[in-house]
């Protein structure tokens, strides 16, 4: 168990003991602004014993003895308040962060299996930074919980078989010819197969809009389709696989890592979307309308336009939920949780999807969504189909020109780690909002290489590496057991409390699944370590403290590379 967390139990400890008869069963201590913990406990018992919260808060104050990880007990105003002994804890918690080195804050294995989906964007063109949200979260997720004990397998969904890509493939038959001025436009990036397959995309969806006869023939690819043509599957799964390839090219350079892609034509090759239509025929919820055949589930509190999810259309195809039903049920036999990021704009889909599979199909595996706000691109309209987009290529480009032209005006390192830099500044300035939060997102905002971004945590980890590299001392043989502390200045402690807080903070991510928490945190401490090299010497004071301060940057050192690697970014050694 982490010193935090034996910190928390020796509290709840104490006050159970002081309060001497069994009136509380739990004991609430939580993190606070007044001193380092606190505990409403006088609140709780106030109605029982019928006295002032404020008096049994000073009585207590009074029986408990400070001991062990605690140097002071206060009341105020009905709190009881926890001042901590840094002096004496010192060393367990620089031990315990120095020993277990990158595995510090990490869980134990929880021996359960998590299938998250993330980021799933459909192959008709690259990646632009209203999706990038979904991959940072969902690559951020999955890194957090697979450092809080969990196995995760993360998956992403082709749709190779929706409208979008019966448009492009016939707009690829039929020898449309892609709009110049767009090319011209994207002109750097006109060779890469994700534009190649947008620029397409485009061109024959004004043709859709157009022109009936063309619309006729996507609509009759569409059927084809959905009966299982298998030299038309092969076709289309042959375009959104190339359109994959030039994505995937982004996640590489972003360090975004898929365990499965699932291809949504398979599991019409297989039959298993038809074998959903048949079995949903047999619900008590099933209905046939005039637009289609679907579930009524509002006896589950969902209304739907025409009283019904629609599952079949009149035509006999299916829609997106079908397939995606069909999808979930075989996720459901690879893990014990399935888990899936999805803009909130798919509330209402997923709210259906889940009450189809634990309310019809009786599924009993856990299933839950992230849902994120969306993402304001300032100064841009957005819109795939007119051609107008934000790519994450071009993001990419500007961030490193960015950070290229900020290393050599700061001349803080060399221009190779430029991409670092760069890539990171664009990760933390998503990841640092709540994913229920909206962003308007802003270049100069997101490349500010002071304040709140990453390049601000970047550097703070890079000085610390370089404080140690100019320390000339081997600080593994410093003996921390046996190193006298003396008194601790205030921004020491404030410091060994940040590094005592970091796994509480990683548990707390995992369980809401906010990355933002851990993002948070880590300007935070970057913040206080600023503080503390700007108050504290470090290197030009005598040996004893300048041992004790190295062993403090060091433990910075650790958990600034462990939080931002859970966010996905690099933690460069010099800036």
């Amino acid at each position: 168990m982490e010193m935090y967390y034996r910190i928390l139990e020796h509290i709840r400890d104490v006050v159970k003991k002081a309060i001497h008869k069994n009136l509380i069963d739990e004991i609430d201590v939580y993190e606070s602004e007044v001193a380092d913990f606190s505990s409403t406990i006088a609140f709780r018992l106030s109605r029982k014993l019928k006295k002032s919260p404020i008096d049994i808060a000073f009585e207590l104050s009074k029986k408990i003895k400070p001991e062990m990880y605690v140097e002071k007990v206060e009341a105020r105003n009905g709190y009881l308040n926890f001042y901590l002994g840094y002096e004496e804890l010192f060393p367990e918690i620089i031990r315990e962060v120095r020993t277990r080195g990158s595995d510090y804050g990490r869980a134990l294995d929880k021996r359960k299996r998590i299938i998250l989906e993330h980021t799933s964007i459909n192959p008709s063109g690259p990646v632009h930074i209203g999706r990038l949200r979904n991959s940072l979260i969902g690559d951020a997720i999955a890194r957090i919980l697979r450092f809080n004990g969990f196995e995760v397998e993360t998956h992403y969904y082709v749709n190779d078989t929706g409208k979008q890509i019966a448009i492009i493939f016939q707009g690829f038959r039929d020898g449309i010819r892609p709009d110049r001025d767009i090319i011209k436009f994207y002109e750097k990036y006109k060779e890469k197969d994700d534009f190649v397959v947008f620029f397409e995309y485009v061109a024959a969806n004004k043709r859709f809009e157009t022109d009936s006869k063309f619309a006729d023939r996507v609509e009759s690819v569409i059927r084809r389709i959905e009966n299982g043509d298998e030299k038309i599957l092969d076709e289309i799964s042959s375009i959104a696989r190339k359109c994959l390839n030039g994505q995937r090219e982004i996640f590489d350079k972003l360090n975004i890592k898929f365990d499965k892609f699932d291809f949504e034509s398979d599991y019409i090759r297989e039959g298993r979307v038809r074998d959903v239509i048949n079995f949903l025929k047999k619900s008590k919820y099933w209905r046939v309308t005039e637009i289609g055949s679907g579930l009524d589930l509002r006896e589950f509190g969902i209304e739907k336009k025409g009283g019904v999810s629609i599952i079949e259309r009149s035509d006999g195809t299916s829609v997106y939920l079908t397939r995606d039903v069909a999808y979930h049920l075989e996720k459901s036999k690879l893990g014990d949780i399935l888990l899936n990021v999805l803009g909130e704009d798919h509330k209402l889909e997923f709210l259906e999807l889940k009450t189809i599979l634990t309310k019809i199909y009786k599924l009993s595996i856990p299933i839950n969504a992230i849902h994120y706000s969306f993402v304001n691109f300032e100064g841009m309209e957005l819109s795939t189909r007119k051609g107008l987009i934000a790519p994450v290529d071009k993001l990419i480009d500007e961030a490193i020109e960015k950070a290229e032209r900020e290393i050599e005006k700061r001349s803080v390192a060399s221009r190779d780690i430029a991409p670092k830099i760069g890539i990171g500044a664009i990760k933390y300035h998503i990841l640092r909002t709540a994913p229920s939060k909206p962003i308007t997102f802003r270049w100069e905002e997101a490349l500010h290489f002071d304040g709140e971004s990453a390049p601000y945590i970047q550097y703070a980890h890079a000085r610390c590496c370089r404080i140690l590299e100019k320390a000339d001392v081997d600080i593994d043989t410093i003996d921390v057991s046996s190193l006298k502390i003396g008194r601790l200045e205030i921004e020491e402690r404030n410091l060994l409390f940040q590094i005592l807080r970091f796994p509480n903070v990683v548990e707390r991510a995992g369980n809401e699944l906010k990355p933002n928490i851990i993002a948070n945190y880590l300007y935070d401490l970057a913040s206080c370590f600023n503080r503390f090299y700007r108050e504290c010497q470090v290197l030009r004071t005598g040996r004893r403290i300048r041992e004790r301060r190295l062993l403090l940057v060091d433990c910075v050192r650790i958990i600034l590379s462990n939080g931002l690697d859970l966010l996905g970014i690099d933690a460069p050694e010099c800036m």
